[in-house]
Protein backbone atom coordinates (compact mmCIF):
# COMPACT_ATOMS: atom_id res chain seq x y z
CA UNK A 1 0.00 0.00 0.00
CA UNK A 2 2.90 2.43 1.08
CA UNK A 3 4.66 1.86 -2.49
CA UNK A 4 1.22 2.62 -4.38
CA UNK A 5 1.18 5.82 -2.70
CA UNK A 6 5.08 6.65 -3.48
CA UNK A 7 4.08 5.63 -7.07
CA UNK A 8 1.09 7.61 -7.37
CA UNK A 9 3.28 10.82 -5.86
CA UNK A 10 6.24 10.43 -8.33
CA UNK A 11 3.81 9.42 -11.21
CA UNK A 12 1.93 13.19 -10.49
CA UNK A 13 5.61 15.11 -9.40
CA UNK A 14 6.52 13.93 -12.81
CA UNK A 15 3.46 14.75 -14.77
CA UNK A 16 3.57 18.35 -13.29
CA UNK A 17 7.41 18.89 -14.34
CA UNK A 18 5.99 17.73 -17.75
CA UNK A 19 3.16 19.89 -18.11
CA UNK A 20 4.87 23.35 -16.56
CA UNK A 21 7.56 22.45 -19.08
CA UNK A 22 5.28 22.19 -22.13
CA UNK A 23 4.72 25.62 -22.67
CA UNK A 24 1.80 27.97 -22.61
CA UNK A 25 -1.49 26.64 -24.66
CA UNK A 26 -2.39 29.89 -25.52
CA UNK A 27 0.65 30.90 -27.13
CA UNK A 28 -0.56 28.93 -29.78
CA UNK A 29 -3.11 30.03 -30.85
CA UNK A 30 -4.36 32.64 -32.94
CA UNK A 31 -6.26 35.24 -31.59
CA UNK A 32 -9.30 33.72 -33.16
CA UNK A 33 -8.72 30.57 -31.80
CA UNK A 34 -8.05 32.50 -28.26
CA UNK A 35 -11.54 34.52 -28.29
CA UNK A 36 -13.36 31.25 -29.03
CA UNK A 37 -11.87 30.10 -26.40
CA UNK A 38 -12.68 32.51 -24.02
CA UNK A 39 -16.52 32.72 -24.80
CA UNK A 40 -16.80 29.14 -24.43
CA UNK A 41 -14.93 29.12 -21.24
CA UNK A 42 -17.49 32.30 -20.55
CA UNK A 43 -20.54 30.22 -21.51
CA UNK A 44 -19.65 27.19 -19.12
CA UNK A 45 -19.15 29.63 -16.15
CA UNK A 46 -22.38 30.68 -16.74
CA UNK A 47 -24.22 27.62 -16.93
CA UNK A 48 -22.83 26.33 -14.07
CA UNK A 49 -23.51 29.73 -11.62
CA UNK A 50 -27.28 29.45 -13.05
CA UNK A 51 -27.61 25.71 -12.03
CA UNK A 52 -26.17 26.65 -8.69
CA UNK A 53 -28.83 28.87 -8.02
CA UNK A 54 -31.77 26.61 -9.49
CA UNK A 55 -29.94 23.87 -7.27
CA UNK A 56 -29.99 26.12 -4.20
CA UNK A 57 -31.73 29.71 -4.48
CA UNK A 58 -31.67 30.17 -1.18
CA UNK A 59 -27.86 29.65 0.06
CA UNK A 60 -27.21 33.05 -1.48
CA UNK A 61 -29.84 34.56 0.37
CA UNK A 62 -28.85 33.13 3.38
CA UNK A 63 -24.98 34.16 2.74
CA UNK A 64 -25.95 38.21 2.19
CA UNK A 65 -27.87 37.94 5.57
CA UNK A 66 -25.50 36.28 7.57
CA UNK A 67 -22.79 39.33 6.30
CA UNK A 68 -25.35 41.49 7.38
CA UNK A 69 -25.66 40.27 10.72
CA UNK A 70 -22.34 39.94 11.12
CA UNK A 71 -21.40 43.63 10.05
CA UNK A 72 -24.11 45.39 12.42
CA UNK A 73 -22.29 43.34 15.17
CA UNK A 74 -19.25 44.74 13.99
CA UNK A 75 -20.25 47.72 14.59
CA UNK A 76 -21.96 47.30 17.84
CA UNK A 77 -18.68 45.55 19.19
CA UNK A 78 -16.61 48.65 17.64
CA UNK A 79 -19.13 51.33 19.54
CA UNK A 80 -19.50 52.66 15.50
CA UNK A 81 -23.07 52.94 14.36
CA UNK A 82 -23.67 51.87 11.10
CA UNK A 83 -26.20 52.65 8.93
CA UNK A 84 -28.01 49.04 8.20
CA UNK A 85 -29.88 50.43 5.04
CA UNK A 86 -33.39 50.46 6.67
CA UNK A 87 -34.25 53.71 6.92
CA UNK A 88 -32.55 56.14 4.61
CA UNK A 89 -29.72 58.35 5.58
CA UNK A 90 -30.64 62.12 6.04
CA UNK A 91 -27.29 64.50 4.33
CA UNK A 92 -27.01 67.80 5.86
CA UNK A 93 -25.97 70.13 2.79
CA UNK A 94 -24.20 73.28 3.90
CA UNK A 95 -25.59 76.93 4.09
CA UNK A 96 -25.11 78.32 0.45
CA UNK A 97 -22.25 80.92 0.42
CA UNK A 98 -23.65 84.04 -1.14
CA UNK A 99 -20.82 86.32 -2.84
CA UNK A 100 -20.04 89.48 -1.01
CA UNK A 101 -21.61 92.68 -2.16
Amino acid sequence: MAYAIVLAVVVLAIWGIVKSASGDRYSKMTEEEFEAEAKRASLIGAGMIGLQKVIDPGHRVEYVMEEKQQAEADGAESGDRRDTGSQPASKELPPKRTPPD
